[in-house]
């Protein structure tokens, strides 16, 4: 073999070796997000609330939307929503459960009168969702004011915070990199603002000013062993703050959005090979990889294989590090056109509203949804903007941080728009996984469960020393409602849990065990984990202040002459029927001569049942063919007794009704000896005798469902009735009928409040595609009736 042959096969081996490696690498960041995506089904809340801003004393209404975080369409795995408002400390000062039929449910919240003045959190998400990081719950700022609360009046603070983000992640010296930026008031919200980056020498190396929302980007190249100080303005106040330190080295992330999205990858390090990885919905779109020259490499993508919504660009280096993220968002192909427009654009007071809409998919098609609708006041309180189902399920839950007016992006498809949204990603993280994490082809640790049938009600079981119980049989009952009677198992640990259905309102439960020495806890289904969406001051200007005042007086108002009608709720719809089903014998007691005893009582007329009597009682129920080898379960309302001489003290004057399933009974992991079931006239809790280890507590079930007030005023009579009505929210409605052809209709009617008036529409449907809808319309008052 020559000299030339030799080095020719070197080469060869050398360059097929590099490129197994590249493919090597390529394929196990595929696999592992595979891996990590195919183990993981994650949930997508979106709620949908009348407004965003109350006074004490109002009611938020609220719809609750569960997708599946992939197809955006309704999910059906979980049965409870768990709803909290929290305080600027993350501590709650509401929480309620609401029921989820076929991925949906609504509820209301009273804002107590004793609440603060402040910006609070509502938060939203299931059982399933725990496992999951808490920036995944749904989560939206809610501003609560009451009048009473040092409600004075103030000028706006001036506290601007002014961030930088350099495009990719990191600014290197001696690279040239896009910088975002955003500046914001002390309310969260985007300001106007201008200034330049100055070197040591007060030099100007670049300036910038935002483009929207207090947001925009400029180009800036950090020189080597170089410090840097920002000075800009915000109307009259001057800023003046070090610029984020670059980098010694490191890699550098540009994107250029053309016909073809060109991603340039800048670095000086020494290195040969970078790797790009692009997904979207879950689903990688891309992976390819560039050689590096002279410290660039460049990536020329086709929008094509893009998926709709925001795509995720990750840039890893030769050791399969992530080194630079990036966000871009292609624009959607399909969302609901939802269209409606009321009778007549003005109003006068106490006069009927009716609105008709229409409901077409992109290409003009009719199509059903499920949709809510809510119709309220614009004031200096609160303007038109709000969240809407589509902004956030392609953008807001995919994305760190509160997003200023999300719908602005989704209104309006223009340059200007699209700009802005550029800008937007740059200066936002994402929030679904790390890589870090999905390369360690680790799955989260499920500790919580899905509720597919309802309440998942935990504890623990433990010995007096504070040791574990396994395998302890456990047993939960609602003595109110006696049909409902649970058996649960621990494990290895002491963990239990209880499967229940249809636990609405609060009820006290009891949870025990037949070893009256342990110690048992229940847990609350509520997360102790928070996120941290920063607070804002709500003091109230000038303006404002007055708005506030006229409103709580109305409010007064309508509270006290609209008070019944305020708190009326559905009625629910309750399976009264015994877990046991049909029994096979009911003895009423009345029916027959009373005794002084149980025992004699059993031992005259109930003939399915055989006592003895030695140091302890002991009854067995005859079955159709045969006698029964045990005690059977025994319960007195629904509370499980497990002392056959405690059975024997019940006192029979007070049971009205005995019922008997004389077979073997299967609840769970337990098999019962046939049950005993005895009802008393007057079930109270007092009167049963149960272990002293038992944990009696007052559980909250699914929240009962108050019905939204809306008055009609059909007659002369009623529109001239001197009652006031002073309703700043003049409908909702979490479920609205759509026809087949994706026409609806409501109607509503005017208060006494004149002003503009904006009704908003969320929408979803049955293959996942959202879309938003709004219409306006004045009220004017000629009586010019104020409260």
């Amino acid at each position: 073999m020559n000299n030339l042959s030799f080095k020719l096969i070197t080469v060869f081996f050398f360059m097929s070796a590099q490129f197994v490696a590249k493919a090597q690498l390529l394929n196990e960041l595929k696999t592992s997000f595979n891996n990590y995506n195919q183990n993981v089904f994650q949930e997508k809340i979106f709620v949908h609330t009348d407004k965003e801003q109350y006074l004490t004393g109002e009611i938020l209404w609220f719809k609750v939307y569960n997708v599946d975080a992939v197809t955006k369409k309704l999910n059906d795995l979980s049965k409870v929503c768990y709803i909290e408002l929290l305080d600027e400390k993350n501590k709650p000062v509401l929480q309620s459960k609401i029921a989820l039929v076929a991925g949906m449910g609504n509820g209301s919240l009273y804002i107590p009168k004793a609440l603060l003045n402040g910006s609070y959190t509502f938060r939203a998400y299931t059982n399933w969702m725990k496992n999951f990081e808490t920036n995944l719950f749904f989560e939206k700022k809610i501003t609560i004011l009451n009048s009473l609360n040092s409600l004075v009046k103030s000028s706006p603070k001036t506290e601007i915070d002014l961030q930088f983000f350099p495009e990719g992640g990191e600014m290197i010296e001696g690279i040239q990199t896009n910088v975002g930026f955003k500046a914001t008031n002390s309310f969260g919200n985007g300001v106007d603002v201008r200034g330049a980056v100055v070197n040591q020498k007060n030099d100007t190396v670049a300036r910038f000013k935002s483009f929207k929302f207090g947001i925009g980007k400029f180009s800036f190249t950090p020189l080597p062993n170089q410090t840097y100080r920002v000075v800009a303005v915000v109307k009259k106040e001057i800023i003046n703050e070090q610029f984020p330190v670059a980098k010694k080295q490191g890699y550098s992330l540009s994107l250029n959005d053309g016909e073809r999205i060109t991603l340039d990858v800048a670095t000086n390090l020494q290195a040969n090979k970078v790797y790009l990885m692009v997904h979207n919905n879950r689903k990688i779109n891309i992976a390819e990889t560039a050689t590096i020259l002279e410290g660039k490499a460049s990536f020329a993508i086709n929008k094509s294989k893009l998926g709709d919504g925001l795509s995720f660009l990750t840039i890893f280096n030769e050791s399969g590090q992530p080194v630079c993220e990036r966000l871009y968002f292609k624009r959607l192909s399909s969302k609901l056109k939802i269209d409606a427009n009321p009778s007549f654009t003005s109003y006068n007071v106490r006069k009927p509203v009716d609105v008709n809409f229409s409901i077409k998919n992109e290409k003009g098609d009719p199509i059903t949804a499920n949709i809510s609708i809510a119709v309220r006041r614009i004031d200096s309180l609160q303007g038109m903007d709000q969240s809407d189902i589509l902004s956030y399920l392609f953008l807001s839950s995919e994305v760190k941080g509160n997003i200023e007016s999300p719908g602005y992006y989704f209104a309006n498809e223009t340059q200007e728009s699209n700009e802005a949204l550029d800008n937007l990603l740059i200066t936002q993280g994402w929030r679904r996984f790390s890589w870090n994490v999905v390369r360690k082809n680790q799955s989260p640790s499920l500790q919580f469960l899905p509720e597919v049938n309802g309440h998942l009600i935990t504890g623990k079981i433990k010995s007096k020393d504070g040791a574990s119980i396994k395998n302890a049989a456990l047993y939960l009952s609602i003595p109110k409602v006696s049909n409902q009677f649970y058996q649960s198992t621990a494990d290895e640990n002491g963990n239990f849990v209880f499967n229940t259905k249809d636990i609405n309102g609060v009820n006290e439960i009891v949870v025990e065990a037949i070893d009256t020495t342990a110690i048992i806890s229940v847990l609350s289904p509520f997360s102790e984990k928070y996120s941290h969406l920063s607070s804002y001051d709500i003091t109230p200007n000038e303006k404002e202040f007055n708005e506030t005042q006229f409103y709580s007086l109305a409010t007064q108002i309508q509270n006290t002459y609209s008070a019944d009608r305020l708190n009326q709720f559905s009625q629910l719809v309750v399976d009264t029927a015994m877990f046991y089903g049909t029994p096979f014998k009911t003895y009423r007691l009345n029916n027959y001569t009373r005794f002084r005893t149980l025992e004699e009582t059993m031992r005259e007329y109930v003939t399915q049942t055989f006592i003895t009597k030695g140091s302890e009682y002991q009854i067995r129920l005859l079955g159709k063919d045969v006698s029964l080898n045990g005690n059977p379960l025994v319960l007195l309302d629904g509370v499980p007794y497990f002392n056959m001489n405690k059975v024997m003290k019940i006192d029979p004057y007070k049971i009205e009704r005995l019922e008997i399933i004389p077979e073997k009974y299967y609840l769970g992991s337990g098999v019962y000896e046939g049950i005993l079931s005895f009802f008393s006239f007057k079930p109270n809790l007092s009167s049963i005798e149960i272990n002293a280890n038992a944990i009696v507590l007052d559980y909250e079930g699914i929240q009962q469902q108050r019905e939204f007030y809306s008055p009609a005023y059909s007659s002369a009579q009623e529109i001239n009735s001197r009652i006031p009505d002073f309703r700043n929210v003049l409908y909702w409605a979490p479920f609205v009928g759509v026809d087949k052809d994706g026409k609806g209709q409501v109607k509503f009617y005017t208060s006494n409040f004149a002003g503009t008036y904006i009704g908003t529409i969320n929408g979803l449907s049955a293959d996942g595609t959202p879309g938003v809808g709004s219409f306006l319309f004045q009220v004017r008052d000629e009586t010019k009736q104020k409260p």
